[in-house]
């Protein structure tokens, strides 16, 4: 397989002036959507039963009773 050499990407100062509109548009919609969202309602860690609730696990107790041990005769 043949290898080509690297190709040279040339930045003109069109592509300069567009990055920079494009980057002040984005910073101005992330603004205006910080100011309009409410306050994140996250509370901190998470309790167990919430989470066992979300994933759908329902834990039961083992109702496993050993059988009966037998005695050496």
């Amino acid at each position: 397989m043949m290898r080509r050499s690297p190709t040279r990407i040339e930045l003109r100062l069109d592509d300069l002036q567009e990055y920079e509109v494009i980057r002040k548009d984005r910073e101005m919609k992330k603004i205006a959507e910080k100011s309009t969202s409410n306050p994140p309602t996250w509370s901190g860690k998470t309790l167990p039963c919430e989470i066992q609730e979300r994933i759908g696990y329902v834990p039961t107790q083992s109702t496993y009773i050993p059988p009966p041990s037998r005695s050496n005769i």
